[in-house]
């Protein structure tokens, strides 16, 4: 409408003007109610046919939506958490942080409601307290949302599965509530992919007992619930509660098969869940040509007796409603199976290019997370298409062109949520929520780097065997021992990787990408203290069983345990004091990451300074939850400082053939299981039963370093070890030069095998030839060393608990003093 003209208007009559004024509320209040009465579907923005919505979801605890954005090299138009309903202040903080990072990209939240109370006890004031915080949050932020209501209800797995009237009843009413009090909201319906129903055999099954509601299961009416019922009608809540469908299709791999997947009813005799079993999936294998296809089409899995008429026909096509796609392809790491980026690219394009013939695809969900699935005999499995720099670049080039990646609404401007909703302890000293996430210093190999490293190694191996052969008085001698019996060649150790240490964390003060980060992958990480501390170990113990017997040795092992524990407990106390300071950055060493967006790993220690403090909290103080992420380790060196005096008496009682194979059964159980005995952070950070294993193996070598020695002097013995040692240098120079230059595939994959704190292969191998190196090194070149830079390396390692305790400060010092460090 055209702006008037400037020219000056006539005088009124007075009772014209209060006519005319009338008139324009009049027409004014018209158009704004009629605003307000249709904001319900057609406000709601919706994909355009041919382009679905496309995102990720994420686990929030160690991820956020600008880090993906990073790794993708784009936005995404859709970000998805799981969040507990009814809200409480956790799940309502996190609601608040997906909500507010999506908006800042212009990204639909995507809030999958998982009940903490049983269905029939969700109320409407429940829903209506979660209505009330989506609609101010589309006040203020101008979002959307899509809400997938206790997803999976057609499985056994979940609390709330196959409970269909009980299920259907809370829908619809949460639906009302929703659409009446928050119409940005679209109400999804989404049960999983029906091959395997009535999962009989389920993967983590919480109801073996069969409790749930079977007779309005039974859909063919033949008193069993067996493969001839409908997986998905019993739970439908009827066109008017839904406003998307959805449905979860991951990629597993081939099923190995089940056995007695019928769920008879007990009531009529049948047999409970307790005796249904199924052997999993084979994992690591690339889906099948036309896979994604054949599960849209009903056949997939269904065996001989063929499928049933497609979810999307029934649900999607006859109510015209979009369908939200959840989705991923699981990789399994570890050496066998396909490669992964072929398993997860030939997936995602499967999905990507369904929208062909199924044009109601609305919405691609991506699991982009790494965690345990009982589906894969409860490993630890890595769902992410964005892991590598190489999956992120394949996976936004195959995106191009195929789906919406945002933004979907305005882009708001990026806020935080408020410091007052942030998740703390009840006021009923309830249990904490899990375990945070780790705090490890992990080494970021290169394929570049591994290159290097491995040419070094070999370099430095060739040195020493020159040297031991051209100049014999440079090695070390007995007669090189301190006053006080400490060898300063394991002081020159500790030393170096004390400062390696606190350069590691000083750069993680400003990227996980560095240099000394970097180095690490090539070399050797954390794991070196283990064999420092392994060999100090059977040294100190020997020491002191010769003066003072064996259970003296043990409790000297056992009082250094009790000393390492108490610093760290004392540290954590005087950075909770320093975090009350003004003027101090003591968040550089309480957010893991360091800074804003990182987890804060104090975030319930403010109940530490009442009096008396609630058990909870001391005892997540004692159990190492509660302290500076630079500490973490320490809790893993505690504990098995405890174990280790058990280690040397079974060497004593000449039973290294037992302890060998139980300390590797216990790294088999570690891959398999990731038990949690604690709060403490720790315990994630460094797996005790997968790390044991170098600080065993150490302790082994040095209890038997004379019989090793001797074993040594033989010539065609040292002849076979040294070749056998420079074999294996030469071979992984070899291997990972190829990767480095041309072998993209090959590079991904040892790149693969010396990441993470499981301690893959390629890292214990990286440990063993960086251990054999240095220790090569140090007793064929010791006298050069020794007066140059071994002297002062041996006095900081001799003062390693003053350098653990000295480098918190030193960190939020940095914090506080230098500009653009996060604190």
């Amino acid at each position: 409408m055209p702006l008037p003209s400037s020219t000056r208007p006539g005088r009124l009559p007075r009772a014209a003007l209060l006519v005319l004024t009338a008139v324009v509320l009049v027409l004014l209040a018209v158009p704004a109610q009629a605003a307000s009465q249709t904001a319900t579907d057609a406000d709601r923005p919706l994909p355009a046919p041919g382009a679905p919505w496309f995102g990720p979801q994420l686990d929030w605890e160690t991820d956020s939506a600008d880090d993906y954005q990073e790794r993708l090299g784009n936005s995404a138009a859709l970000y998805g958490q799981r969040v507990a309903y009814p809200l409480t202040p956790d799940s309502r903080f996190f609601l608040q942080q997906l909500v507010r990072q999506s908006a800042a990209q212009g990204a639909v939240p995507v809030l999958s409601l998982e009940p903490s109370l049983p269905l029939a006890e969700l109320t409407e004031e429940h829903a209506a307290e979660l209505a009330e915080e989506l609609a101010g949050l589309h006040d203020e932020l101008g979002t959307t949302y899509l809400l997938r209501f206790a997803p999976e209800m057609n499985g056994t797995w979940y609390p709330w599965g196959q409970q269909p009237d009980a299920y259907v009843t809370a829908f619809r009413r949460l639906a009302e509530v929703v659409h009446a009090d928050s119409p940005s909201a679209a109400m999804v319906w989404s049960p999983v992919y029906g091959a395997g129903y009535p999962y009989g055999a389920a993967y983590g099954d919480v109801d073996p007992d069969r409790e749930a509601d079977v007779e309005t299961l039974d859909t063919d009416g033949n008193r069993r619930l067996d493969a001839g019922d409908d997986p998905y009608g019993p739970f439908w809540p009827g066109p008017d509660a839904v406003d998307w469908v959805g449905l979860t299709l991951y990629h597993f791999g081939p099923d190995r098969g089940r056995i007695d997947n019928e769920l008879d009813d007990p009531a009529a005799g049948g047999e409970t869940g307790d005796v249904e079993t199924s052997t999993g999936f084979e994992t690591d294998v690339t889906p099948r040509a036309g896979a994604f296809r054949a599960r849209l089409n009903e056949v997939y899995g269904y065996g001989t007796g063929g499928g049933r008429r497609p979810f999307y026909e029934r649900f999607a096509e006859r109510y015209d409603k979009p369908l939200l796609v959840d989705t991923g392809a699981v990789w399994l790491p570890d050496p066998e199976g396909d490669p992964e980026l072929r398993i997860k690219r030939t997936w995602w394009r499967q999905v990507l290019r369904a929208d062909t013939d199924w044009p109601l695809i609305g919405g691609i969900l991506w699991v982009e997370e790494r965690r345990r699935e009982a589906e894969v005999r409860d490993r630890t499995v890595d769902w992410r298409a964005t892991r590598t720099e190489r999956l992120a670049e394949a996976l936004l080039s195959d995106l191009e062109g195929e789906v919406d990646l945002g933004p979907v609404t305005p882009p708001a401007e990026a806020t935080e949520v408020p410091d007052g909703d942030a998740p703390g302890p009840g006021a009923d000293g309830a249990a904490p929520p899990p375990p945070l996430p780790a705090t490890a210093v992990l080494p970021r190999p290169t394929a570049n780097g591994l290159a290097a490293g491995a040419g070094a190694l070999l370099v430095v191996l060739a040195l020493a065997w020159l040297v031991g052969r051209r100049r014999s008085d440079w090695g070390y001698a007995s007669a090189d021992l301190a006053p006080s019996g400490r060898d300063a060649r394991l002081d020159a150790s500790r030393g170096l990787l004390l400062v390696g240490l606190v350069a590691a964390h000083v750069e993680l003060l400003a990227t996980t990408e560095g240099p000394v980060a970097h180095l690490m992958g090539a070399l050797v990480g954390p794991e070196a203290f283990l064999v420092v501390a392994g060999i100090a170990v059977a040294l100190q113990h020997e020491s002191v069983a010769a003066h003072a017997g064996a259970l003296a040795a043990a409790s000297a092992r056992w009082a250094l345990a009790a000393r390492y524990w108490v610093l760290t407990v004392l540290v954590a106390l005087v950075v909770l004091g320093l975090s009350y300071l003004p003027g101090t950055a003591a968040t550089a060493v309480t957010r893991w990451l360091p800074g804003a967006a990182g987890v804060d790993l104090y975030e319930r220690s403010a109940p530490l300074l009442e009096y008396p403090p609630p058990w909870w909290a001391v005892r997540e103080l004692f159990e190492l939850r509660t302290i500076p992420w630079p500490l973490s380790m320490l809790g893993l060196i505690v504990v098995l400082s405890v174990l280790a005096p058990f280690v040397v008496a079974a060497l004593r009682a000449s039973l290294w053939w037992a302890v060998l194979p139980l300390s590797w059964t216990a790294y088999a159980a570690g891959v398999l299981w990731t038990p949690d005995w604690t709060t403490g952070t720790w315990e994630t950070a460094y797996p005790p039963l997968l790390w044991q294993v170098v600080l065993v193996h150490a302790i082994v070598l040095t209890h038997h370093r004379h019989d090793l020695a001797s074993l040594l002097t033989r010539p065609r013995v040292r002849l076979v070890a040294g070749s056998l040692l420079g074999l294996v240098a030469v071979a992984w120079s070899a291997l990972t030069l190829t990767a480095a230059v041309g072998d993209a595939a090959l590079a991904d994959r040892l790149v693969e095998l010396a990441s993470g704190r499981e301690l893959p292969a390629v890292r214990l191998l990286l440990v063993s030839l960086t251990s054999l190196t240095a220790w090569l090194l140090l007793t064929r070149c010791w006298r050069p060393l020794a007066s140059t830079v071994a002297r002062p390396l041996a006095e900081v390692g001799a003062r390693g608990t003053t350098v653990l305790a000295g480098q918190v400060l030193l960190l939020v010092l940095l914090a506080a003093v230098v500009p653009g460090v996060p604190g």
